[in-house]
């Protein structure tokens, strides 16, 4: 694809908004408005009880700590960290998009995704689709990919991958929610940090030249070895929790479970590297770009 950079890399960004949401309604329809769905999700929801009571009582703690406060908190200084680097433009923008994501969870949460009743029992009988707790651990990691300036981005990068899988995990090990309300809430994220990002592409179009910076570095092979051996030890964990006195049975009963543990984590994975990917955009041929 040839052309203006900047606009190549809007509308790229601005295609992975559109597709997100429209994910985010199909994982709707599909585990929600469905008997199957609600059932597969009912399924891993009930086989975490193989996980043991000290693990559970670990992930409660560390969702205690997610809240209004801390998104303040550490979204502030994500936002200080843009204005450090004398991008408002930025900083602006990692504002609306971080709160722009949560609203919306609650909003859909509370008010327009219901939850039919089909006779399928499995976590609460309330709609929880999507989850506002997986919707700040991946509001936080896609904010810090976001102001992160090019030659930290790497890192921001495994630090993301690491805190989004973490919080869609422990939302599920602690029976605060279904798979499909993490998956959900990973998408509505995605969705508005692109589409923001677009937005600031857009609005620095005049400033191509000034903006303009090096391409990031090659990826560290060793960074990212540990960031893939991070994401490795939580599946191992996980796996290694679910086995108790009943030994490998223990473990068919729980594979539901481990399954969609996996399954949300290479969400959240393919979520912050999507995202990460878009951040570095280079055309063909013009000059590179930095968000």
């Amino acid at each position: 694809m040839t052309g203006d950079p900047q606009r190549i890399k809007q509308v790229r960004l601005a295609t992975v908004a559109t597709l997100s949401n429209v994910m985010a309604l199909i994982v709707y329809i599909i585990a929600i408005r469905t008997h199957i769905g609600q059932r597969l999700d009912a399924v891993a929801f009930d086989r975490r009880s193989a996980v043991t009571q000290v693990t559970t009582r670990r992930t409660d703690r560390l969702l205690g700590t997610v809240s209004i406060a801390s998104l303040f908190g550490f979204g502030g200084l994500l936002v200080l960290i843009a204005f450090a680097r004398r991008r408002v433009a930025l900083a602006v923008a990692a504002g609306v998009a971080m709160s722009g994501a949560v609203v919306t969870t609650e909003v859909l949460k509370k008010l327009v995704l219901t939850r039919p009743d089909l006779g399928v029992f499995g976590g609460e009988s309330f709609n929880t689709y999507p989850s506002g707790h997986a919707t700040i651990g991946m509001t936080l990691s896609l904010g810090a990919v976001m102001v992160a300036p090019p030659s930290l981005r790497r890192l921001a990068l495994a630090i993301a991958a690491f805190t989004s899988t973490a919080f869609g995990t422990a939302v599920l090990s602690s029976g605060w929610h279904r798979p499909s309300d993490t998956i959900g809430a990973y998408f509505v994220t995605l969705a508005w940090f692109a589409g923001v990002s677009a937005l600031v592409v857009s609005r620095e179009h005049a400033l191509d030249e000034e903006r303009a910076t090096s391409p990031d570095p090659a990826p560290s092979p060793a960074l990212l070895g540990l960031a893939a051996a991070a994401v490795l030890a939580i599946l191992l964990f996980v796996l290694w929790k679910s086995v108790s006195a009943t030994g490998l049975r223990t473990v068919v009963y729980a594979a539901p479970y481990v399954l969609a543990c996996i399954g949300i984590d290479l969400a959240g994975i393919a979520v912050v590297g999507t995202y990460y990917i878009l951040q570095r955009t280079r055309a063909r041929g013009g000059r590179p770009t930095s968000t």
